[in-house]
């Protein structure tokens, strides 16, 4: 299909994002996630740190206050998606923590239910029951 074969990337490694406030965001990632801190620093007079899960999932947080309420012109990432087992229990803990949710009830996708939320810096997230909206087999490669 390609001249040259492509990159084989084994598995999504972190995602990077400005943050306001790194102590909010700590927690919230954290209280909602169980996010713990993997590491912390200043570098360059920016404070980071990398918050992460027993499944190897990681956010990099650098703190960016001047960038609060700041809104992107142009391209941007939209969320970011993450799969639970269970979806009701994940509903259940969201309400429990008083995560204001974007849209009052899960979204019905015709093979899988996601919900939708924003962290403390507006980046929105989405959890859904099933990869891929449940078109993708979680065991089966993409080939």
């Amino acid at each position: 299909m390609y001249k040259i074969p492509p990159l084989e990337i084994k598995v999504f490694d972190h995602m990077q994002m400005d943050v306001a406030d790194l102590e909010e965001s700590i927690e919230f990632y954290g209280r909602v996630f169980g996010f713990k801190i993997v590491e912390i620093g200043l570098r360059i007079s920016t404070r980071w740190a990398i918050v992460g899960n027993r499944y190897n999932l990681y956010l990099c947080m650098h703190e960016y206050r001047a960038g609060k309420n700041i809104q992107n012109a142009g391209l941007e990432i939209t969320h970011f998606g993450l799969i639970v087992d269970d979806f009701e229990n994940c509903m259940s803990k969201l309400k429990e923590l008083n995560v204001k949710l974007v849209y009052e009830e899960p979204v019905e996708y015709h093979s899988s239910r996601s919900v939708y939320f924003l962290d403390p810096n507006n980046y929105k997230i989405e959890i859904s029951e099933k990869p891929g909206g449940g078109l993708i087999n979680p065991y089966h490669s993409a080939t």
